[in-house]
């Protein structure tokens, strides 16, 4: 309740001196030579430092502040706050700002600090500097500072002193009684100081989000949501609440928005697109908006259909999309919740999985027109959902027959609260004599409802371009699991099915050597030097958390030759797309599954396994300059970047002494021209030492600036040199791409060569 109060008062305070004093005329200060301003660090100091001078909120307890010469930190004086019972009709709370009537020059300073002690256990709502009557551009606070009985040393870090150059504001306060009973406040010993173990961890502008929005010309945006932590010297991290002032600005393309010191954003053009981000003393905020070109006829407008079908954008005002709830998922055509972005239409199809449901609660919608797969078997869709990391099942089946009939696939969301284009591929699984005239939707498939609600729009067949592989058909049978317990086998080849969808699920219980659990399908005709892409969907669960198995192909008897990767699982379900060159012949060859080297849960998915035409990459030209690094310390860059040569070859290597974000250690080459949708193939070379044993890490291609969105896959490396290829399919779309290895997450070695990015 304290903090509920205390915000209200504070803020209805704020808004009405502004409002009060925020005027006047201001002086032709033309021509004038430019001033000068002290730069002294103390603010109280056994008395009131020269100038200062203190103003309480006007709906605080005015007389809530005084000078006190029996208790002190140290000296004669010591500031003291009687802080007022809640209820008291003088004012419920006290606090002030203390101002000086002449700016001071605070650059040479880092820090503010004080001693401060109470009568009881309490704990200050507010406390900072930069505010002062006529306002708050460089306001800086720390909220919920724990004050007990004795004296002790507080801190509240300056964002940016060099913004301080002429500073007004010193000090200022509110604070109410965590229990509604007064008590005393002492401070003392006030003054700034320049410490060099105040160290800045991290900033946030927009509250940490990477916004997306449309480009409006002559619209403005103001930057909020501004934040930033530091490592004090006691060792505690602290957080303070800062302005957007403090921070340096980047527009990625000032043509379309341009941003001012104050973080106010400019919108000039309503054509091309612009990432607004920020830094902090040097370091990169989290957060950042995007001003993108979109309008609304991006989107798609089914408003003159006659009949439901493909593609669908709950726009008419005549058609019954009727979407029908199983398992407890209200669903039904509702508006848009964020228009701007991706999506700009008016009206999307809205699904709440409310508590209590099954996990696997979705809807269903009929459909007029049977979607036609015959050109591609690749659905986009916009969905919106309120965390990252989401899974979508989308499925398509013949409604008088049911689920025997569905083809589902799923896809994952990578952003909270915002419209993202997700690519749900049937690639192989669909049937010719199938009428799908029935869409089925389940959110978070297995999962709980908790009144969740998403949205969903736009629901159209692609061109059918990129689906990595070459082109060529599945060689495999039940793929999906659809058929239940036929065609694989092997001591982990357990079909089960939840909410529609049938899959492969085992739980190992000791780990022990990969090939103790596994699933195979035999009977494949393969040829020494056959390129094959072999595709999948896996995960595992929340109490395994990840793990690893091998994924390839091989010989199903002695000497069981085979060209696998070690892939790692997490949590959520990813597509796993993996480049194979046999080097074995037999017609009674295998795509396998290893999965007892570790223990948890693996749950195996949409299986394909496709022969390509000439192998992977589309035999286009490497995109990248030095990928076997052999002209030395040139085109790439980053913090990993260190070339070394070893019996006349030359590689990238790094050794990461501590785990952090996989970021923290990366290696990159920018400048590429990447459009969303193309596809790629990335080819690399990499092991670790013995010493190091195996190790993660991340590759792909992506954005060089804020929001940094990229397509990339966690690898496993070993002592044993491999050859990785990833298929990739770019969600974005810029001048200054880049291919990226993140190399942060694990300790060891890891050597890379080889490098080459081809354009499929």
């Amino acid at each position: 309740m304290k903090k509920i109060f205390t915000t209200k008062k504070l803020s209805y305070l704020i808004a009405t001196l502004f409002l009060v004093f925020n005027y006047g005329c201001q002086p032709d200060d033309e021509n004038l030579p430019e001033a000068t301003f002290p730069n002294i660090a103390d603010v109280f100091i056994d008395s009131f430092s020269a100038g200062l001078q203190y103003a309480a909120f006007g709906t605080s307890k005015v007389t809530a502040f005084d000078v006190d010469s029996d208790i002190t930190f140290q000296g004669d004086l010591a500031m003291r706050f009687d802080i007022p019972n809640t209820n008291d009709p003088e004012g419920g709370f006290a606090g002030g700002v203390f101002t000086t009537g002449v700016g001071r020059n605070l650059t040479d300073y880092n820090v503010l600090t004080f001693y401060a002690r109470a009568s009881k256990g309490e704990t200050i709502n507010q406390i900072g500097f930069g505010l002062t009557f006529e306002g708050e551009t460089f306001r800086t606070q720390v909220n919920g500072i724990q004050v007990g009985t004795a004296w002790q040393k507080y801190f509240i870090p300056i964002p940016n002193s060099a913004r301080l150059t002429q500073e007004r504001g010193m000090l200022w306060i509110a604070e109410a009684a965590d229990d509604g009973s007064s008590y005393q406040l002492w401070i003392d010993e006030v003054k700034f100081e320049n410490l060099n173990t105040i160290i800045l961890e991290s900033a946030q502008i927009l509250n940490g989000a990477d916004q997306v929005t449309a480009a409006s010309a002559g619209s403005t945006i103001t930057i909020d949501g501004t934040s930033a932590t530091y490592n004090l010297p006691s060792g505690v991290l602290q957080s303070l609440t800062t302005t957007a002032a403090y921070f340096d600005y980047i527009s990625s393309n000032e043509s379309v928005a341009t941003v001012d010191e104050l973080g106010v954003v400019s919108v000039l053009s309503d054509s091309g697109s612009s990432i607004i981000s920020a830094t902090l003393n040097g370091l990169e905020a989290d957060g950042s908006i995007t001003f993108m070109d979109v309008d609304a006829s991006g989107n798609v407008d089914d408003s003159a259909n006659t009949e439901i079908m493909l593609p669908i954008g709950f726009e008419s005002s005549t058609l019954a999309y009727n979407p029908v709830e199983f398992g407890g998922a209200p669903s039904a055509v509702a508006a848009n919740p964020q228009v701007g972005g991706l999506n700009n239409s008016n009206n999307v199809l809205r699904t709440q999985k409310v508590t209590g449901s099954e996990t696997f609660a979705g809807m269903i919608m009929d459909l007029d027109v049977s979607v036609d797969f015959s050109g591609s078997e690749q659905v986009t869709a916009l969905v919106f959902a309120p965390e990252a990391g989401t899974t979508v099942l989308l499925g398509f089946e013949d409604g008088a027959i049911g689920q025997a009939s569905q083809v589902s696939a799923t896809a994952t969301t990578t952003v909270s609260n915002q419209w993202q284009e997700l690519t749900f591929d049937y690639t192989g699984t669909t049937n010719p004599a199938t009428s799908y005239n029935r869409m089925v939707l389940i959110y978070n498939n297995g999962t709980p409802g908790d009144d969740s609600v998403y949205f969903m729009d736009d629901i159209q067949l692609t061109d059918g371009d990129g689906g990595g592989g070459g082109g060529g058909d599945n060689l495999l049978i039940n793929g999906d699991f659809e058929q239940g317990m036929t065609v694989w086998e092997g001591n982990g080849f357990n079909v089960q099915t939840d909410g529609g969808n049938s899959f492969n699920f085992v739980d190992v219980a000791t780990a022990g050597d990969p090939f103790a659990v596994n699933l195979s399908q035999r009977g494949l005709d393969i040829s020494d030097g056959d390129t094959f892409t072999l595709t999948f969907d896996a995960s595992t669960d929340a109490a395994t958390g990840s793990r690893t198995m091998i994924a390839g192909i091989g010989l199903f008897e002695a000497p069981f030759t085979n060209q696998a990767m070690e892939v790692t699982v997490t949590d959520v379900t990813q597509t796993f797309t993996i480049e194979l060159t046999a080097n074995f012949t037999s017609t009674d060859s295998r795509v396998l599954f290893d999965m007892g080297a570790d223990t948890g849960v693996l749950v195996i998915d949409n299986v394909i396994l496709e022969l390509n035409d000439g192998g992977g990459g589309g035999g286009g030209d490497n995109e990248l300059t030095n990928g076997d690094f052999e002209q030395g310390m040139t085109v790439w860059e980053g913090n990993g970047f260190n070339v070394q040569t070893d019996g006349g070859n030359s590689f990238n290597f790094v050794d990461v002494a501590t785990a952090g974000d996989p970021f923290a250690v990366n290696l990159s080459q920018r400048g590429l021209i990447i459009n969303s949708g193309e596809t790629f193939t990335l080819t690399f070379d990499a092991s670790t030492d013995a010493a190091t044993g195996s190790r993660t890490m991340i590759a792909g291609i992506g954005l060089f600036v804020a929001p940094f969105t990229n397509q990339s896959m966690e690898v496993t490396v070993t002592e044993t040199t491999q050859t990785f290829t990833l298929e990739l399919t770019a969600d974005f779309t810029t001048t200054d791409g880049r291919v990226l290895f993140d190399m942060g997450a694990d300790t060891g070695v890891l050597v890379i060569d080889n490098v080459s990015l081809v354009q499929n």
